[in-house]
């Protein structure tokens, strides 16, 4: 898991909405695309928010270190799962603004940390 970590926070320092290399989309379904889903949305909306100096690091540091720990429920190596959370961020920020994100995120968020939390 540490390699994870250490995966995905240097690829959103470098933007969420940079396009990862060429690779077959992975497909995941289910109770796990949830996972996903919410674990994206935690680490974008802590990232947005420590960015607009809103909170401060160690809390946008416990909160995507969460959002690490939602992925215990997507199956597949962590090379996957650094794939699959970069093809949900590239997706939330095709199809949201950043107020659309943030008001999905406020109405979901108890339920996904009630679920995968």
């Amino acid at each position: 898991m540490k390699i994870l970590v250490k995966s995905i926070l240097p690829a959103l320092a470098l933007g969420a909405a940079i396009a990862a290399p060429a690779r077959a989309d992975l497909v995941i379904q289910g109770r796990a695309a949830q996972a996903l889903h919410c674990a994206a949305m935690l680490y974008m909306v802590s990232d947005s928010l420590y960015q607009a100096g809103l909170i401060d690091y160690r809390t946008a540091d416990n909160a995507q270190q969460n959002a690490v720990r939602m992925l215990a429920y997507v199956p597949g190596t962590d090379d996957q799962k650094v794939q699959a959370m970069g093809q949900r961020f590239n997706k939330l920020m095709r199809t949201r603004s950043l107020d659309q994100l943030f008001d999905e995120y406020n109405t979901t968020s108890k339920w996904c940390t009630q679920n995968f939390g």
